[in-house]
């Protein structure tokens, strides 16, 4: 029997409008990810929106790079439901969707997906594991609805 997930979302940027369903999409992808995972105990996961001037803050200090980058997974120890933070830049990411030809949504969902699975552990060593998680990503982003197929360019116009 699955513990119950907790989804905690903060929007602290004002960079980027966030879409209507982008909240309920972010829940569905964390539930899916822990749910594939087999997870079984109470579970929280942050989904923290942010700017791409506070990413490079954290990209220094976890990572010891300044660069912009979409997205950083902080695992929290020591907490009994809280596995961890994803961080999203929602400049970046939005830039990424648009270079990648995809959507806000499927970027989103997937930076999610692939942020809940390195929080449950799921840290790659090789080649051949890199390509495992990918397929289980794309899996999981298939039982959402958002296959990397339905991909289309967002329209500027």
């Amino acid at each position: 029997m699955a513990g119950k997930f907790k989804v905690v979302i903060t929007d602290d940027q004002k960079a980027v409008r966030i879409p209507k369903g982008l909240r309920m999409l972010i829940r569905r992808s964390c539930i899916a990810a822990l749910q594939n995972e087999n997870i079984e105990n109470d579970t929280q996961v942050n989904v923290d929106f942010v700017d791409n001037r506070h990413i490079s803050k954290l990209n220094k200090e976890y990572n010891d790079s300044d660069a912009t980058v979409s997205n950083i997974v902080i695992p929290k120890e020591g907490d009994d439901k809280c596995i961890g933070n994803i961080v999203i830049s929602m400049e970046k990411t939005v830039e990424q969707a648009e270079s990648q030809m995809s959507t806000l949504e499927r970027e989103v969902g997937y930076t999610v997906v692939h942020g809940v699975l390195q929080l449950t552990g799921n840290t790659p060593k090789s080649d051949l594991e890199e390509s495992k998680l990918k397929d289980r990503e794309e899996y999981i982003m298939y039982l959402l609805g958002l296959p990397s197929s339905s991909a289309y360019a967002l329209n500027n116009a």
